[in-house]
């Protein structure tokens, strides 16, 4: 592996060149259209361990400069969507397989290998616990009553293993299916805003500074709150943001409000706007494009999390954020910046590479829909000019490289 740190690998890692759907070279060639109107090369990578960490050495270098090599400036973990439950397996309302005792068995091993690794974060992506964690009793599991602070708190345990740093929670739609925005607060150290609507919004950053090795990259975290407008978890009497999202929805959807969930009739990029997604209101996005100009006077580089997927090709129509234009708008005007957008929700997982502006847009897959002895998760290493993927479980690995920082949106513009 790139690191090689890690002696004994988990079990059933995947891989990838690039771009990965089957195998599909159609979608090679759809994620290379940035690439193609800057008249780049293909950048077909090498993701095998012995590749990525032999590309590294050079036998002009001195014995420091080897050693600084071979290890990535920094390196941190992703998960996403566990969505535990203490109940027996099942499926989604699509039919897809469930494993809610396993998922957090899963990300138990996960946080034991990054404490091992001592990566120096952990991003988790969102839904850490199931919408059937409630206070009643699910139908298939009878006389059984979850606690879903119980079940937070088992999760919390278990990911626990990990203490080398800090783990960056953002939160979904199943956390505000069973706990206030308070409670999420107190649970997993978001540090929420309390906006002049009285309503409060989880968004922050995390500065990573002190590198592996010799270098004077700087790596900003921008954690975007998705469920920022949205139906729940928001007074419907007297929040703002809650009156906005049903305005949202009662103009796009036609099956709201008695079937909020469901995208029947709708079309195209339009089966976005259900129940389960939410938006980000403007004191948001001004945050954001703030933080974003703030990292560039500084020379930072920036990887932005949200729950939510934000690019359209990166994911299911169904899972976007309900104003994903907005952000990618201004994410475009920062590629010098940003680079890349990590999510969750879309259990399957995704890739996009923008053809604007070149920034990369991941969906990662989810720790809940695999099956024992399968672990599903990412180490992450950051490189001088890449990042390498390293998946484990049903997660894809993958290589993405910093051609764009160094180009600047007005100039693929341009180039159109």
């Amino acid at each position: 592996m790139a690191s090689g740190r890690h002696t004994q690998p988990p079990p059933h890692r995947r891989t990838s060149s690039i771009a990965y759907d089957n195998g599909s070279k159609e979608k090679y060639s759809r994620i290379d259209l940035w690439r193609k109107r800057l008249n780049l090369p293909p950048n077909f990578v090498d993701t095998t361990p012995t590749a990525l960490s032999s590309s590294s050495s050079s036998s002009s270098h001195t014995q420091q400069d080897q050693d600084d090599e071979i290890k990535p400036i920094y390196t941190f973990g992703v998960l996403t969507d566990i969505q535990y439950a203490p109940i027996p397996d099942g499926h989604s309302y699509s039919g897809n397989p469930r494993y809610y005792r396993h998922a957090k068995t899963a990300a138990e091993y996960a946080a034991k290998h990054f404490e091992e690794e001592q990566v120096q974060c952990v991003v988790n992506l969102g839904d850490i616990i199931d919408g059937k964690c409630s206070t009643l009793s699910p139908p298939e599991v009878e006389g059984c009553v979850i606690d879903a602070n119980d079940a937070i708190d088992d999760v919390l345990e278990a990911l626990s293993n990990y203490k080398s740093g800090r783990i960056l929670h953002t939160y979904g739609n199943h956390e505000l299916y069973n706990l206030s925005r308070e409670d999420l607060a107190h649970k997993l150290s978001i540090p929420f805003t309390l906006e002049p609507t009285n309503d409060l919004v989880g968004y922050y950053d995390h500065l990573l500074h002190e590198s592996q090795q010799s270098s004077s990259m700087k790596l900003r975290f921008i954690v975007l709150d998705s469920y920022d407008i949205c139906l729940l978890g928001r007074c419907a009497e007297t929040s703002p943001k809650r009156h906005a999202a049903h305005r949202i929805m009662a103009k796009n959807n036609p099956n709201f409000p008695e079937e909020e969930n469901s995208p029947e009739g709708l079309e195209g990029l339009s089966k976005r706007f259900v129940g389960f997604n939410g938006g980000v209101d403007q004191p948001q996005l001004d945050w954001l494009e703030q933080s974003l100009q703030m990292a560039r006077d500084n020379d930072e580089k920036v990887i932005l999390c949200s729950h939510q997927p934000i690019h359209p090709d990166s994911s299911y129509p169904t899972c976007l954020v309900w104003n994903y234009d907005e952000i990618l708008t201004i994410v475009r005007k920062y590629n010098d910046v940003v680079i890349a957008s990590f999510s969750g929700h879309a259990h399957k997982g995704g890739y996009f590479r923008d053809d604007v502006s070149g920034v990369h847009f991941r969906t990662f897959e989810a720790v809940l829909e695999s099956q024992h002895p399968v672990r599903t998760y990412a180490t992450v290493d950051v490189w001088e000019d890449r990042l390498v993927v390293r998946g484990w479980g049903d997660c894809v690995s993958d290589v993405y490289d910093f051609d764009h920082l160094n180009t600047g949106v007005e100039n693929n513009l341009t180039r159109n």
